[in-house]
């Protein structure tokens, strides 16, 4: 097991949980998607699993090691686990794209050409220009480029752990097309990734599983197809069904066992054949 929460309780105020006895496990080189209404702990259950917010009661176990007991090395757990945060010019400080990504990697004290190597890669990955992109400053990107810039700089790492907080806020369909290929393709590598996101078409693409937050707990935890076919029950928590499920409940289709796109298009098609 690389990750598991044991009964963890997360406030603000005293008295005033926001997350409540979460219990969660997460197996290696899982893809999992977590969705639910703003406000609901999204983003604090990944600053907890990613050792910035301690909980007030409960355990985060990584490699079956509390991350947050005394003699826990979270130095190498830095190494294993990077984060992206919903706001990404928060977490820039360098002058240059180049020593941004690089910042990472210098703290690891790898050699010059190994870090150029994993600095042209990784922000090729991301759809930039090596060229043209190293040299320039992070804060005069667009928001776009600034989450596929963050995003770059902890693939340069490598982790084996991946989180991530609506990285798909404030892309163009091109943007959003480019971070689902490379977190598809970083997925396929191996590295286990939890992404929060609204967006549930994005999720049904890429995820394998879907957990929904609602009410302090985790209220539905399943793939894609077992969590979006709860209609009505997603409907009270105002959590959205990917277009896929809804056109094939509106067509009273028989129930498709994944919702991506490629996937729903071809069973449409054999559907109208049938009908014809």
């Amino acid at each position: 097991m690389l990750l598991r929460l044991k009964e963890i309780s997360i406030n603000y105020l005293p008295n005033q949980n926001i997350l409540e006895k979460i219990d969660l496990n997460v197996e290696k080189g899982e893809f999992v998607g977590i969705v639910g209404k703003s406000g609901c702990g999204k983003t604090t259950l990944l600053e907890s699993i990613g050792g910035l917010k301690k909980p007030q009661s409960g355990y985060i176990y990584y490699n079956n090691e509390d991350i947050y007991q005394h003699l826990f090395n979270q130095t190498g757990f830095r190494k294993k686990l990077q984060i992206v945060f919903q706001f990404p010019e928060n977490q820039f400080f360098e002058q240059d794209v180049f020593s941004e990504v690089s910042y990472g990697l210098r703290m690891l004290d790898l050699p010059s050409d190994m870090i150029e190597s994993r600095v042209k890669q990784s922000l090729e990955s991301v759809g930039f220009n090596f060229e043209l992109i190293r040299q320039k400053s992070p804060f005069v990107l667009s928001g776009g480029q600034k989450r596929r810039l963050a995003l770059a700089c902890t693939l340069a790492i490598q982790p084996e752990l991946l989180l991530l907080d609506e990285p798909f806020s404030g892309l163009d369909a091109e943007g959003s097309k480019i971070v689902t290929d490379t977190l598809i393709n970083e997925h396929q590598k191996g590295t286990t990734i939890i992404l929060v996101s609204h967006d549930p078409n994005i999720l049904c693409e890429i995820c394998d599983r879907i957990i929904v937050i609602s009410n302090r707990k985790i209220a539905f935890d399943g793939n894609p197809v077992q969590v979006y076919s709860k209609k009505d029950a997603l409907q009270e928590l105002g959590i959205i069904q990917p277009d896929t499920q809804i056109l094939t409940q509106l067509l009273d289709m028989e129930q498709l066992n994944n919702l991506k796109y490629d996937y729903f298009i071809q069973n449409l098609i054999h559907f109208i054949e049938e009908k014809a």
